[in-house]
């Protein structure tokens, strides 16, 4: 991936696709701080936005699908796409919000969605019989996360917890299964990316048990 693009759409965030004033989002910005001091769900800043009436529904929707758009064609998976093709998949897509030290993939579990960072960094690491852990690896923005699943029948490899707070974009599997075993090039970037992460587990397993 370009490592320009990638830049400009970590530069990017949602009031950057918005016509709102400084004074709203420094607000906006404001309120999410104070919810997080309370305990209480932290809303988007574009959700805020809308509360107060700076922007419409629509002028939400309008800028999210734009910047929903721009983290995608960073993704190493999705990353070769036309416009109208990361146009029609962003549908696929929601935003999902990942405070720092929650464990959102467990282990084991049947959890059928594919997650791409798109901003933050999160821990990968199995769990051992007697409770230890076993890192595997950190991952960072616009990787994929939950891409071995796919191949388990939606069950979990390994579990995944937000190292900081973390931006995420999530699709079901099934939303994704045109894409993965219909389009050539994404499903070779998919591919790729299974391998070398099943090469990575497979080798911090080994190194465990020769230790």
């Amino acid at each position: 991936m370009n490592e320009e693009i990638i830049l400009q759409a970590e530069a990017k965030r949602i009031g950057d696709y918005l016509v709102v004033s400084k004074g709203a989002l420094q607000n906006a910005v404001k309120r999410q701080g104070q919810a997080l001091k309370l305990g209480q769900q932290v809303k988007p800043i574009g959700e805020l936005l809308v509360d107060s009436g700076e922007i419409t529904r629509e002028e939400h929707d309008t800028a999210v699908r734009r910047q929903r758009i721009d983290r995608l064609v960073c993704s190493p998976v999705f990353s070769m796409l036309s416009k109208a093709e990361l146009a029609a998949i962003s549908s696929r897509f929601v935003e999902v919000n990942v405070p720092a030290g929650r464990q959102f993939i467990i282990q084991d579990e049947p959890d059928p969605t594919l997650y791409i960072i798109a901003s933050g960094k999160v821990e990968v690491y199995r769990t051992n019989l007697d409770g230890t852990h076993l890192h595997i690896a950190y991952v960072e923005a616009y990787e994929p996360i939950g891409e071995m699943g796919y191949f388990q029948g939606g069950v979990r490899t390994a579990s995944v917890r937000a190292v900081d707070n973390v931006e995420c974009l999530r699709a079901d599997y099934s939303a994704l299964t045109h894409y993965f075993e219909n389009v050539p090039k994404v499903a070779h970037a998919f591919m790729d990316i299974v391998d070398q992460r099943r090469l990575e587990m497979e080798k911090r397993i080994q190194e465990q048990k020769d230790s």
